[in-house]
């Protein structure tokens, strides 16, 4: 009989094998403007008492987060907790450099590209200058937009599209399609 069962899971893994990254969480409520409502420099922190703060939707003037502080403090990671979402940020560098956590959504944030994955399991790949933008559809379809151009690739790979401001060119299984796009309003 085959055993499918790994041989030693998370949950059995003894606690010496299990390396730290966090040592401490502290809850902040940030107060970026001062009692006579000017804005300040640097917010002024405020541990909350009994670690409990409401959430407010604008956070211009305040906003409450957890710091996170990593065990050699190359890690420290803050929670910005938000009434529509939870952030994750920190220093870049270390791999990803910012997560963002809604009802929609998970983003997250590699050297300039943003990654997000939206409820129906679709993967969008975007260059944080817009230069270009990549899709995997839930049904395993590519889209691929550039300035340039834009290429679809089937779930399957049979079928290959691309399409740029004058031209349109396909690969299907029956054959090869190349022509001239017709522009909407052009002459005939």
């Amino acid at each position: 009989m085959l055993d499918c069962t790994m041989s030693q899971s998370p949950a059995t893994t003894p606690k010496s094998r299990v390396r730290s990254i966090w040592d401490r969480a502290q809850m902040f409520i940030a107060f970026h403007r001062d009692p006579a409502r000017k804005k300040r420099a640097e917010p002024y922190l405020w541990p909350p008492k009994d670690a409990a703060a409401g959430l407010r939707a604008e956070t211009d003037d305040q906003e409450t987060f957890v710091h996170m502080r990593g065990t050699d403090r190359a890690d420290d990671v803050q929670l910005k907790l938000r009434t529509n979402a939870i952030i994750a940020r920190r220093d870049p560098g270390r791999g990803w450099s910012g997560v963002e956590i809604n009802d929609q959504s998970v983003r997250v944030l590699v050297g300039d590209v943003w990654i997000t994955i939206d409820q129906m399991g679709t993967v969008k790949r975007e260059a944080d200058d817009g230069a270009s933008t990549t899709f995997l559809e839930f049904d395993g379809s590519i889209i691929q937009l550039t300035e340039g151009a834009e290429v679809c690739v089937s779930a399957d790979g049979a079928e290959i599209t691309r399409r740029t401001a004058d031209r349109i060119e396909g690969l299907t299984p029956d054959g090869v399609v190349s022509r001239q796009r017709q522009i909407e309003g052009a002459g005939r």
